[in-house]
């Protein structure tokens, strides 16, 4: 089976494949200078939905009558002079507001059609753009915000960065000429510090035979993390295995349904062997297999603050919560720069920023200067790497406001269950399905979505946990569905206090939850949760707590050794003498615990008494416990 043949079941056209076919990217550049002479009203619906994307520029319903304008800030990384330009064009043009992305990029908003084409241009003076940041393009590629810079960095990547925009940026043959859009990371480091294994094609650090280069990942999107494609790059074989790799999925990619037709799809009907071998045919190199990935050491800038740099100074960071920015506070960022560092700066993939190369003499006066009066070197551990898209306000697709419940949650949380400044936890929010929040990479992760409170519609969330940016490479699993946005922050609230009070020292939240929440089954976490916020809060009854020692079973045992704690504690009695392969030794039932505490609602009992029963009168699953608590 080849590519070919593959691809020949895929036949269809989409009507996206339809429409690029309809004009040229000269003659689409040429109808932005127009609309911008004669007005919003004059814009095709064409240019609107699709053409004018290619260059970076989203009508946002929202919004009505105004753009969205998303800008190339390739691995992050800004010159003092360029944040000066983003922030005076945010001031001039969009109302003094800017968003610093999960991409490292800045977008700018509320701006009218007439200034488009000025604010492109002035952009352009200062080296970066808004061409190709959006549909069928290839996205802002990222990589560690300290790259050639932090200890633990080995290669060098933006030389290789430069080298792949310079193969597709403004290339007419490359402008939408993929079935769907291609995310790209590079990592030189030994630190995970861009969601490294999230993207279509990624390069992690590795070593091979005592020679440093990358292995290669590949088919990552939302949902799915990235394989490994057992292929080891050296620093020069970087290029030509990137090129021949995104103009085979140019050339064999599905441009039938535009829900599957990303890289990923490809990869998994063809599978990663042919994907490999046809890349290897195409670019007439054997390219050796993968070494030994070196992205294995935990982030802790954001908990520390500044991380010392190799050549001198300090990366001093910037918590900007939800990425909510402006473009007074990146001029005063671009200025401080320029004065105290090294005059440049890095946004990062969570959406904060650093100021690089203060030296350790000045971190002092530079964290009482503006925009730090405003925005902390150092904020609690549920802000430092928060990450948050847009929601309804600014987005069309999204469900919930998104931005403003992230922020709440983490000040809630800070409140009610404050954590020692060595913790780190990864709290990641998505408006919508479509992931713009890399909720699956989180510690914890929102996703959101309607649910039902008091019989009326809400805004909610999918509540996920365990996405893995260090340890190992993989997405958060769902605990719970449709939670009210009332509701969710006290479920969430009884997870971080298990955090707190049995994490090691310096430990964080993504190595805690592999070494404690791994234990339980995912019925079980929800169950607890669910049982210490909706019982035992209202009847004042001690919570159930999180066992380090406790053993992985079958949701059958777990609800058992679970209601069997339960009854100890609402009744202050043990139900049975003994205990045998999950049942009781006793052949006559435990006493019901309304006839030992009449405070006790008897269908509560009733719900505790069927999760210690024998086997075969016992609860199968915790959904059924979960139902029978909603409905009693």
């Amino acid at each position: 089976m080849t590519l070919a043949e593959i691809q020949a079941r895929h036949t269809k056209i989409n009507k996206i494949e339809k429409l690029k076919a309809t004009r040229s990217y000269k003659e689409a550049w040429e109808a932005l200078q127009t609309y911008a002479e004669k007005g919003y009203d004059t814009i095709l619906k064409e240019d609107m939905e699709f053409f004018l994307k290619c260059f970076g520029i989203f009508d946002r319903p929202a919004t009505p009558g105004r753009f969205m304008m998303r800008i190339r800030i390739p691995a992050g990384r800004l010159t003092s002079e360029q944040a000066g330009v983003l922030g005076r064009m945010a001031k001039a043009y969009g109302n003094d507001y800017m968003d610093l992305t999960t991409r490292a990029q800045v977008q700018l908003r509320h701006l009218e059609i007439e200034n488009i084409p000025y604010i492109i241009e002035e952009l352009e003076s200062v080296g970066i753009t808004s061409w190709q940041t959006g549909v069928d393009n290839f996205r802002n590629i990222v990589a560690d915000p300290l790259n050639a810079l932090s200890h633990d960095n080995i290669l060098d990547v933006m030389p290789l960065i430069g080298q792949m925009q310079d193969l597709w940026l403004k290339k007419e043959d490359w402008i939408a000429a993929l079935p769907r859009k291609f995310n790209t990371s590079i990592s030189g480091s030994m630190t995970n510090r861009c969601n490294l294994f999230a993207h279509d094609c990624c390069f992690a650090l590795a070593v091979k035979e005592g020679e440093y280069g990358f292995n290669v990942y590949l088919g990552g999107k939302v949902g799915a993390i990235a394989e490994s494609a057992d292929v080891f790059v050296r620093y020069e074989e970087v290029i030509p295995f990137y090129e021949t790799l995104i103009k085979m999925y140019r050339h064999y990619g599905f441009r039938d349904s535009r829900n599957k037709n990303r890289l990923h799809f490809l990869i998994k009907e063809a599978g990663m062997k042919l994907v490999v071998d046809t890349v290897k045919e195409m670019a007439g190199h054997d390219f050796d297999t993968a070494g030994e990935t070196l992205v294995k050491q935990p982030r802790t800038e954001e908990r520390d603050g500044r991380i010392r740099l190799k050549e001198g100074g300090f990366a001093l960071h910037m918590v900007v919560p939800s990425g909510i920015f402006s473009g007074t506070a990146m001029i005063e960022a671009g200025e401080l720069a320029a004065e105290l560092g090294n005059g440049k700066l890095n946004v990062s993939t969570t959406q904060n920023l650093y100021i690089l190369g203060v030296p350790e003499e000045k971190i002092p006066g530079a964290l009482t200067r503006k925009p730090y009066d405003r925005y902390h070197c150092i904020s609690t551990p549920y802000f430092n790497q928060m990450v948050a898209c847009a929601g309804i306000d600014l987005c069309p697709f999204g469900v919930i406001p998104n931005k403003a419940d992230a922020i709440e949650m983490a000040e809630f949380l800070g409140e009610t269950v404050p954590l020692p400044a060595d913790a780190a936890i990864r709290m990641h929010w998505s408006a919508c399905v479509k992931g713009c929040g890399v909720h699956e990479l989180g510690d914890i992760g929102f996703i959101g979505c309607k649910a039902k409170e008091n019989g009326q519609n809400v805004y909610g969330v999918h509540i996920q946990i365990g996405g893995k940016s260090s340890i190992t490479q993989e997405e958060a699993y769902t605990i719970m569905k449709t939670v009210p946005l009332s509701r969710a922050k006290h479920y969430v609230a009884e997870l971080v206090k298990a955090y707190r009070d049995l994490r090691k020292p310096r430990e964080s939240f993504e190595r805690f939850e592999s070494r404690l929440f791994r234990r339980y089954s995912k019925g079980a976490i929800e169950f607890i949760l669910r049982w210490n916020v909706e019982v035992c809060g209202p009847n004042g009854f001690e919570p159930l707590a999180f066992d380090p020692k406790w053993q992985p079973n079958i949701e059958h045992n777990e609800i058992f050794l679970l209601g069997l704690d339960i009854y100890k504690k609402i009744t202050g009695t043990k139900a049975y003498q003994g205990t045998h392969l999950f049942n009781p030794i006793e052949t006559s039932p435990a006493k019901h615990p309304s006839k030992i505490n009449d405070t006790i609602d008897p269908r509560l009992g009733e719900i505790v008494m069927k999760m210690i029963a024998p086997s075969q009168k016992r609860f199968e699953v915790f959904t059924e416990i979960i139902n029978e608590m909603q409905t009693r």
